[in-house]
């Protein structure tokens, strides 16, 4: 499999490999070389993550998306509680089949951490973050 020129990887899985060119994310299924078009976010894309199961996987940024099989959804209209909540998702992880914790900016006045529940769409803050003193940089890692 050859990744388009300028492809950034942001997850990669056994069969699937989900990045960006600039603002523009896809998801390459590595099977078959298919590349799926997720959506565009303002300024590039910051990370995502591909579900263990590879049942759905999510690309976030300014502008956030979930890709199943079957659908992709553009969380910041489809979830207005989303676009309510979060400013600019940094991170997130699994934490069960359908669910995943969210860091949103811990650089803001105002950071949390959040559960998403993709099958119910349910967001929830679940604790406040301190704001952290790092300088940003693409490459931070920070403890959450």
């Amino acid at each position: 499999m050859t990744l388009p020129k300028n492809f950034r990887t942001l997850a990669e899985s056994q069969n699937y490999v989900l990045g960006n060119v600039y603002e523009y994310g896809s998801i390459i299924d590595k099977r078959t070389g298919h590349e799926t078009y997720i959506g565009d976010s303002y300024g590039d894309p910051t990370f995502a993550l591909i579900d263990q199961n590879e049942k759905w996987a999510v690309m976030f940024g300014h502008d956030s998306y979930l890709w199943t099989q079957n659908k992709i959804s553009f969380l910041n209209e489809e979830l207005s509680s989303y676009a309510d909540l979060f400013k600019w998702p940094y991170e997130a992880r699994q934490i069960s089949d359908f669910e995943m914790e969210i860091l949103d900016d811990p650089w803001s006045d105002n950071p949390g951490i959040y559960s998403f529940n993709i099958l119910t769409n349910d967001i929830k803050k679940i604790r406040n973050f301190s704001k952290t003193i790092i300088p940003y940089d693409s490459i931070t890692k920070i403890a959450w």
